[in-house]
């Protein structure tokens, strides 16, 4: 899997360096919008009134979380999943890439096989790769990840686990439907196979199918973080085990180690917003803002071979054959435009499509989407000067 940063060595290169209005596509965070600024501010103006001692609040950083994170999580979980979750079953943490790194090590092991989509969220080759973990690629389609390729992949591996991404996956945008989430839990559960289910995106597409762990309980890890739906710095991720002992059995052996443990000041005002209907508005907000930046490109790239979802952070977008996928990158580049090709996302390299990912959510303000997707509408039109 190739894992540059991308952006970061984009932006330190010369063809950019003069460039003053770049619009980078690169970044998967939430947009900017006033609703977060606002939320924190009434959230510290809370607590320096409340009257429990904040020293203690910060002092007092609990590995998988005290009884009040769990029971936020809990209600906050409940829009996914319909109903709320055991709290006891809840696992709270400082981020989504420390509960998969955490469940890759215990539940997976050294030299075991994990398995997931043939393009899947970038980072997961860094974890896998901490952990000593081999993974496996699955072939998808427009629905997600293909079944029939996770149960061959079952009797030829002997996986461990299978990571997914089934609700707007990164990057494809795919929503796997209601009938294929149930089979893939079937397929789990008869293989032997935990699902660890990234759903990073659930709140912000309450249109959804529910999530494979509402279906599967027994066979699923389902995790979900609030830095996409709520403000990318807050550190603080969910996670729900099959059954309260399994959260247990995964905490245990790190409860010592404070690298796991949630930050208490984020993890007190994002229960403060679930418990006050704040969380609800924010992800509405940026719900709404995703909208306008998906209205925009539809009106600006409506002829491109764009695959997406509605309220969608992010688009796929399929490259016309005169354009292969790094040098319509590199031309984007040249021209202030900072986006990610496939290569990005590809777990074998096998059969790259000639894609690249724009995350509409990345620009600060719409001015700068609409500036760069000009862009790329005109590239797309014009003849590579490479070919």
């Amino acid at each position: 899997m190739v894992l540059p940063d991308q952006a970061k060595s984009f932006a330190r290169s010369a063809d950019v360096a003069e460039i003053e209005d770049v619009t980078d596509f690169t970044r998967s965070v939430p947009p900017t919008v006033p609703e977060v600024d606002q939320a924190i501010r009434g959230a510290l103006r809370n607590l320096a009134s409340s009257d429990g001692d904040l020293g203690l609040v910060v002092r007092n950083a609990v590995a998988g979380g005290a009884a009040a994170d769990r029971e936020a999580a809990a209600r906050l979980l409940a829009e996914r999943f319909g109903t709320a979750p055991d709290p006891a079953r809840i696992v709270v943490a400082n981020g989504t890439q420390n509960l998969v790194l955490l469940l890759l090590a215990e539940i997976v092991g050294q030299g075991a096989t994990v398995l997931c989509e043939r393009l899947t969220y970038s980072v997961l080759g860094t974890l896998v790769r901490r952990a000593g973990v081999r993974l496996v690629g699955l072939a998808i389609d427009d629905d997600g990840l293909r079944p029939d390729a996770f149960e061959t992949a079952c009797q030829t591996h002997a996986p461990k686990a299978l990571y997914c991404n089934p609700t707007v996956h990164n990057p494809t945008t795919a929503v796997m439907p209601l009938s294929r989430r149930r089979e893939v839990a079937e397929i789990a559960r008869r293989y032997g196979v935990a699902v660890i289910e990234d759903d990073v995106l659930g709140l912000l597409h309450p249109e959804a199918p529910p999530p494979i762990a509402a279906l599967g309980p027994d066979v699923t890890w389902y995790a979900m973080g609030l830095t996409k739906c709520l403000a990318h710095g807050m550190r603080v991720a969910y996670l729900v085990a099959p059954e309260p002992d399994a959260a247990s059995s995964l905490i245990d052996p790190v409860r010592t180690m404070s690298t796991w443990s949630p930050p208490p000041l984020s993890t007190a005002m994002a229960n403060r917003w679930v418990e006050d209907g704040t969380a609800k508005r924010i992800v509405k907000a940026i719900r709404s803002e995703a909208d306008a930046r998906q209205a925009i490109r539809s009106a600006v790239l409506g002829r491109a071979d764009v695959s997406t979802q509605p309220g969608a952070l992010h688009v796929w977008l399929s490259l016309p054959a005169a354009w292969p996928r790094q040098h319509f990158a590199a031309a984007a580049r040249r021209r202030g435009v900072l986006l990610r090709p496939a290569d990005i996302f590809s777990v074998d390299g096998i059969a790259t499509p000639e894609a690249v990912r724009l995350s509409l959510s990345s620009p600060v303000d719409r001015r700068r989407v609409e500036r760069g997707l000009g862009v790329l509408a005109d590239l797309l039109a014009s003849p590579n000067p490479s070919a």
